[in-house]
């Protein structure tokens, strides 16, 4: 028999702005609109003063929908054959049944 003591995860905070993912979360839970990624970026940099990528606010989505977050999205026209994609968390627009 061992002595140690089993680690316990504590379940993590989303409203946590401490987190990347916490901000990701608590921009597009607040937004009032479809959100492109450098948007979501600017909006972070400016309520938080930090200053996350693309490609980890782009994981930090990916991994909010795996968690039960309802976010869609859709492609917008874009510079020549460029196709951005804005978010949306659909439950920050939708109240609590998630209607939009």
């Amino acid at each position: 028999m061992s002595n140690v003591t089993p680690l316990r995860r504590t379940p993590r905070r989303l409203d946590n702005p401490e987190s990347q993912l916490g901000r990701t979360y608590l921009v597009l839970r607040d937004a009032e609109y479809w959100l492109q990624l450098h948007e979501i970026g600017e909006s972070i940099l400016s309520r938080f003063n930090r200053m996350d990528s693309h490609a980890g606010i782009s994981a930090r989505i990916r991994e909010l929908r795996a968690m039960g977050q309802t976010i869609v999205s859709r492609e917008v026209p874009g510079p020549g054959a460029a196709r951005p994609h804005e978010y949306r968390m659909i439950s920050a627009w939708g109240g609590e049944d998630g209607a939009a």
